[in-house]
């Protein structure tokens, strides 16, 4: 087989795996627990999704560095293929690349998964548990690095997830408003 085919057959299963982590990371943070708890009766994956989301800073480094490692290793690909076969144009390789990851990487399954969450979150699952080990080395290098730079910063990354808990009013709001919906 000729090694371009090659390169252009594992471009198109990064492009693939890149899509699938985008998606993957707006179902799993966009999915209602509740929901997910609902489905986990049923449904191993929804029984995995949540045992995810319990630490969703693992999480989300582990989808993170999937992604990322997906789409830079299409970029070198693209490269060198810009390199064989159009007398090096890499910058309109990589516009083409830009043009392709977002559209087909990113803004659809991202659109997908935020039209159907807890069904995304539940059939990615099973991959994700397995990319959270295979990645599990890589995800506590960057997750000590980055909670260092953040203390550095003085970000208080507790302030950010005590903010989701809803307070005494916000609860009395939205109980009014699903009333109103009754």
């Amino acid at each position: 087989m000729d090694s371009s085919f090659i390169l252009i057959i594992v471009l198109i299963l990064l492009l693939f795996f890149s899509g699938f982590s985008s998606g993957s990371e707006t179902g799993m943070m966009a999915s209602n627990k509740v929901k997910l708890r609902n489905l986990s009766k049923k449904s191993k994956g929804a029984k995995r999704a949540l045992n995810l989301l319990q630490r969703p800073d693992i999480l989300l480094s582990a989808i993170l560095v999937g992604n990322n490692f997906a789409n830079i290793l299409a970029s070198a690909l693209v490269t060198i293929l810009m390199i064989n076969f159009f007398e090096g144009r890499v910058l309109l390789g990589s516009i083409v690349l830009t043009i392709i990851i977002l559209i087909f990487s990113e803004i659809t399954p991202k659109t997908t998964a935020s039209a159907y969450p807890e069904s995304f979150a539940s059939k990615s699952s099973w991959v994700l548990s397995r990319l959270s080990l295979i990645f599990k080395p890589i995800v506590f290098f960057t997750n000590q690095v980055s909670s260092r730079l953040l203390n550095l910063l003085k970000v208080d990354i507790k302030k950010s997830t005590e903010s989701d808990n809803l307070n005494t009013d916000e609860l009395k709001i939205l109980l009014d408003l699903s009333l109103i919906h009754i």
